[in-house]
C-alpha cells in the first residue's frame, strides 16, 4: 500500500528560548499581584467603606453595602482578568519573538503597577469618608510617576535578550551584487508614504478627540489612543539610509525614533516585485518587519533569524546591489 508523504515543514532554530520562562512569568504575575493587593485592602478596610460610591474612571459603582462581596464584584477585577489573558495570548503568539515579549512584560507591568497605585489610592481616600468624594489633584501626579516608574521597572526585569543569530556567508552568485573597493564607501536614501497609515491617524484622532470631550475612561487610556494617534501619523512618511552602520529606517516626523539593521543580522538582498507574505510594521512580527506602501517592489533582505526585512521603494534593484555590495566585502576580509 502506498502512503504519500507531505514533505515536512521547515524547523527553525528557537533563538527565542534563552530567558523565555523569565518573561513569560514576568508578563502573567503582575495583573495577579494587582488583585490580591486590592482585595488585601477591601479585607483590611471594608468596614470602613462608604455604603454607596462611585468613582469617575475606573467605573466602581457599589449600590450594596460595603461588604467583601459588593467590592470584588467591581468591574475593575473583571478588566484586571481580561487584561491577563490578553498578555498571556500576546506572549503565546510570538512565541519566538524576545523583542515584542520584552514589551509585554513592559506593557504588564505598566497596567498593573500603574493600576495598583491608582486603586489603592482610591481606595483609601474613601476610607471612613460619608460617600463620593471628589478626586484631589495629586493623586494624578502620583499616577503618571507611577506609569512612567512601572514601564521603566518592567523593561528592565525583563533582562537582557538572547543574542542575534549571526549571518556569517556571502550572498549567493544570483543576488544583485555592487562591487566596492575596499576604501570605498556608498550610501543609498529614499523614503516612503503610506495612505494607509494617514487614514487610521486620522481616525485614532478623532477618537481621542471623541474620549476627551466626553471624559470617557481615565487618563491612561485617552494618553495611550493619543501615543498611538502620533505613532500611527509618524508612520505615514518613513526614510531608509543604508549606509556603512547598516540598514536605518527613521520616521520622517519623529527622526528621532529609528531602528538599525546591522549587517550581520542580514544573509543576503534582493529586489522583489512585491513583499513575502506575511505582516510588516515596524514592530516586529512572525514573519519579519519593515515598511510596505501598497503595491508595487521592495528591498527584501532575508535575516539571520528566518525572517524578512521589507521596504517598499522603487529603487529596489539599487539597495539590495548596494547592501549585497557591503555584506560580499566585509565577509570577504573576515575570510
Amino acid at each position: 500500500m502506498f502512503i504519500p508523504i507531505s514533505p515536512a515543514s521547515p524547523c527553525y532554530p528557537d533563538h527565542a528560548a534563552p530567558g523565555r520562562l523569565r518573561r513569560l512569568i514576568l508578563t502573567a504575575a503582575p495583573p495577579l499581584l494587582l488583585l490580591v493587593v486590592l482585595m488585601a485592602l477591601v479585607a483590611l478596610y471594608s468596614g470602613h467603606l462608604p455604603d454607596r460610591v462611585y468613582v469617575d474612571n475606573w467605573g466602581i459603582d457599589t449600590k450594596d453595602a460595603a461588604t467583601w462581596q459588593g467590592w470584588v464584584s467591581q468591574p475593575l477585577f473583571g478588566v484586571m482578568m481580561w487584561a491577563e489573558a490578553l498578555l498571556v495570548i500576546s506572549f503565546l503568539r510570538y512565541w519566538r519573538l524576545p523583542q515584542v515579549q520584552r514589551g509585554l512584560v513592559a506593557g504588564s507591568f505598566l497596567i498593573s503597577l500603574s493600576g495598583t497605585v491608582s486603586g489603592a489610592l482610591w481606595l483609601l481616600e474613601l476610607v471612613d469618608a460619608p460617600g463620593a468624594v471628589p478626586r484631589p489633584a495629586w493623586h494624578l501626579a502620583v499616577e503618571i510617576t507611577a506609569a512612567a516608574g512601572a514601564l521603566a521597572l518592567g523593561w528592565v526585569a525583563a533582562g537582557p535578550l538572547p543574542p542575534a543569530p549571526v549571518a556569517t556567508t556571502a550572498p549567493p552568485p544570483h543576488a544583485p551584487t555592487m562591487t566596492l573597493g575596499p576604501w570605498q564607501r556608498a550610501m543609498f536614501v529614499t523614503s516612503a508614504w503610506s495612505a494607509r497609515r494617514l487614514l487610521v491617524a486620522a481616525v485614532m484622532a478623532a477618537l481621542t478627540a471623541w474620549a476627551v470631550s466626553n471624559g470617557f475612561g481615565g487618563w491612561q487610556g485617552v494618553a495611550l489612543l493619543a501615543l498611538l494617534t502620533i505613532f500611527e501619523a509618524a508612520q505615514a512618511r518613513t526614510r531608509l539610509q543604508i549606509d556603512g552602520s547598516g540598514i536605518t529606517v527613521r520616521l520622517s516626523w519623529l527622526p528621532a525614533l529609528h531602528r538599525t539593521l546591522p549587517y550581520p543580522r542580514v544573509r543576503f538582498a534582493e529586489a522583489r516585485s512585491e513583499a513575502p507574505a506575511g505582516r510588516y510594521k515596524l514592530h516586529d512580527s512572525e514573519t519579519g518587519w519593515g515598511i510596505v506602501a501598497g503595491k508595487g517592489p521592495v528591498l527584501a533582505l532575508s535575516l539571520s533569524d528566518d525572517r524578512w526585512f521589507v521596504y517598499s521603494t522603487r529603487e529596489a534593484e539599487t539597495a539590495a546591489a548596494l547592501v549585497n555590495g557591503w555584506l560580499s566585502r566585509q565577509r570577504q576580509e573576515t575570510a
